[in-house]
């Protein structure tokens, strides 16, 4: 039975308010930014997006993870690209871009941190397993998607400056 989405069998009810709040929080924050450079980051962010779904996918096909619990209107993949990744790669960009060291230094911390702390507690919550990928190799996608949004956002820089001319 659910009651305003949540599913309560053991569990369950936790794991469903941590994908809420990393659904829904991380959009409050834009309220205390500059919208002008929330702007000029919004295009990367919303490319890391389809990147990370299409990385659900290939998980998925591969059995690289599991994804046990997610919220109703998802089928094969938790919310989070949708809430923390989106507005975490924005704030990445927005404090270090276009520092590229200082951009992959933060990025190293913030994708070891998820690899290693915060994928061991949603593995507890069984909000997703991991199955053929470990921690380490979690960690090595997640650097290998920074680059990519990187080089993006180089990419996206030029353009801009093209139009402008």
């Amino acid at each position: 039975m659910y009651i305003l989405f949540f599913e309560m069998k053991g569990g369950m009810f936790i794991a469903q308010i941590v994908m809420w709040v990393f659904f829904i929080g991380p959009w409050l924050l834009l309220f205390a930014v500059d919208k002008e450079r929330v702007k000029r980051y919004m295009a990367v962010s919303l490319f890391g997006v389809v990147l990370l779904t299409m990385v659900f996918q290939i998980a998925d096909r591969f059995n690289w993870w599991e994804v046990n619990k997610t919220l109703f209107f998802f089928v094969n993949m938790t919310p989070f690209p949708f809430g923390i990744f989106i507005i975490g790669t924005l704030f990445i960009f927005y404090f270090t871009y276009p520092g590229f060291w200082m951009f992959m230094i933060i990025n190293a911390a913030f994708d070891l941190f998820q690899a290693l702390v915060m994928s061991s507690i949603f593995e507890k919550l069984d909000i997703y397993t991991l199955k053929e990928m470990n921690h380490f190799l979690l960690f090595v996608l997640m650097m290998v998607i920074a680059v990519l949004l990187f080089l993006y956002q180089k990419w996206q820089d030029t353009a801009f400056k093209l139009s402008i001319k």
